[in-house]
């Protein structure tokens, strides 16, 4: 489950805290659990520093080939990020942000393995169209784990507002479409590609491969997820959402990224509820 906040979404909410809780039913004999915690603030007109953490759980099913399996059962991430745009005119932003991160299994003491350094750069235009609605484009390159160990991405994106309630995003890695009913309640429909690159910080008998260190567990995919989000009240939302996840890679790789066990491609029914409140 990932935070979805799209375009119209980054300008508006300056400063938000959010937790959420999600459970993928199952998956190649593996239930997933994710609990997570998000604070972002905007610091200063161009600047806006946020934090995530991320605490992942794995219950294995028939799995005797890993021991143990217990150092494999938990993973947690840690990320700070800080975004920084500059304005060019009235039509043209360009925006920059670095993210480092801790992703590691922290079963024993913080090694460099544990650290990833995820960054992105873009530039952005802005147009009005029929009925002075916005418009934007977005291209650009991020350096980020959807497809494995960290590599350089490129980034393409078209928002507009089909209508005053109706806003579309096409684009890759995201592509979403959101209705507003009322201040209440509001639909988001999205695809979306994720992916987990974590440290498996002490060493692990593989059978038939034999002992591995500074193992990484690899879990890349794509999602499409319907949210729901309930206003209680001006600063406070609930978000529900349901979803199907297609995992493409799910495995132990060695230090040099190369496969060194494979739990099998698979898919499964995720569901998440979260909450969500705004400072301001």
């Amino acid at each position: 489950m990932v935070l979805v906040l799209i375009y119209t979404d980054i300008k508006s909410q300056e400063e938000i805290v959010r937790m959420d809780y999600g459970i993928w039913a199952d998956m190649e004999n593996t239930t997933v659990s994710d609990l997570t915690f998000r604070f972002s603030q905007k610091i200063q007109k161009n600047l806006t520093i946020s934090s995530e953490y991320l605490k992942r759980d794995f219950d294995f099913f028939d799995r005797t080939e890993v021991s143990p399996l217990e150092d494999i059962n938990r993973f947690h991430q840690l990320q700070l990020s800080l975004d920084y745009e500059i304005e060019i005119g009235k039509a043209y932003t360009i925006e920059a942000a670095f993210k480092p991160t801790i992703s590691s299994s922290w079963t024993s003491s913080l090694s460099q393995e544990d650290f990833l350094w995820i960054f992105s750069a873009w530039i952005s235009k802005k147009w009005s169209g029929k009925k002075q609605r916005n418009n934007w484009v977005r291209v650009g390159i991020f350096n980020d784990v959807l497809f494995g160990s960290p590599r350089l991405i490129p980034l393409l994106e078209y928002s507009t507002y089909i209508s005053d309630k109706l806003f579309l995003k096409l684009g890759f890695p995201e592509s979403a479409i959101s209705f507003q009913f009322n201040e209440r309640n509001r639909l988001l429909l999205e695809h979306s590609f994720s992916g987990m690159y974590a440290n498996v910080a002490s060493p692990l008998q593989i059978q038939n491969f034999g002992e591995l260190v500074d193992g990484k567990l690899v879990l890349n995919g794509s999602q499409i997820s319907l949210d729901y989000q309930y206003r209680l009240q001006p600063n406070l939302t609930t978000i529900s959402q349901i979803g199907y996840q297609l995992v493409e890679d799910f495995e132990i790789q060695d230090n040099n990224d190369n496969p060194f066990y494979d739990f099998g491609q698979g898919s499964s029914i995720f569901f998440s509820m979260g909450i969500m409140y705004n400072f301001k």
